[in-house]
């Protein structure tokens, strides 16, 4: 907590920053702080998807966890899938003021019938707006206050027809959300147009290659966002624009 944390001074002669995804906010204010030479960076934007085992069987089989990589039209944004997670679970994770974000995993001795895995758009902003992680804070914030401070999982098909999923139509969905928290709703309402349509149409091109990726019944969880801080501007010697 920054309001009780004791104030210490280090001094070194050389400093490596390592702060992961949480502390790159944290990153973007010291540069700011210090006027340490920036350029912006990209947030990425998606959704956490589930379907069954059976779909995605040869993927797990041979590669446990496939990288897919596409450019679908019109926009040609990069869309990829990240962290596959064969038989496991979709879990939710709670940043800095309640933003709870949707993630997944794994394990070796418990096993569910679905794989789940995340669909990531790339944004990557040109001027004049140069905060992509408040971007991303804006589409979690939206995300969560539709599910009242939690994830929203919706069926693809009920997307397909314009429409949010209800809770009786989860219950008699062959595809059983492993999330119990989750909140059927409408993603669609919180996730802008070019994210969303690169979102399905990567799953309509996915499907060509996966019969099945594209079922209705699989489900779509929200807000699934990767934070990145601004990139640093080094030089030859890994060096900041401070000596």
């Amino acid at each position: 907590n920054e309001k009780t944390a004791e104030q210490q001074e280090a001094y070194a002669d050389k400093v490596v920053l390592a702060v992961g995804r949480k502390g790159a906010n944290w990153l973007v204010d010291i540069c700011e702080k210090h006027k340490i030479n920036t350029t912006a960076g990209v947030v990425d934007i998606g959704i956490r998807y589930e379907l069954p085992d059976n779909i995605m069987k040869e993927i797990n089989t041979y590669m446990y966890e496939g990288k897919f990589i596409g450019f679908p039209h019109p926009f040609k944004d990069k869309v990829r899938t990240f962290c596959q997670n064969p038989s496991g679970f979709v879990s939710s994770e709670v940043y800095d003021n309640n933003m709870n974000l949707v993630n997944g995993h794994s394990y070796k001795d418990k096993k569910s019938n679905n794989t789940n895995l995340a669909i990531l758009v790339s944004h990557a902003f040109t001027e004049p707006f140069n905060k992509p992680i408040d971007y991303g804070r804006n589409v979690a914030k939206n995300v969560n206050e539709l599910g009242e401070g939690n994830v929203l999982v919706q069926r693809l098909g009920d997307i397909y027809r314009g429409k949010r999923t209800w809770q009786h139509e989860l219950d008699n969905n062959t595809v059983v959300p492993t999330l119990k928290s989750a909140v059927p709703g409408d993603i669609t309402y919180a996730i802008g147009y070019r994210t969303m349509t690169d979102i399905l149409q990567f799953i309509r091109e996915m499907d060509k290659v996966i019969e099945g990726f594209a079922n209705p019944d699989n489900l779509l969880y929200a807000p699934e966002i990767k934070f990145y801080s601004n990139k640093v501007k080094i030089d030859e010697k890994f060096e900041t624009s401070i000596k």
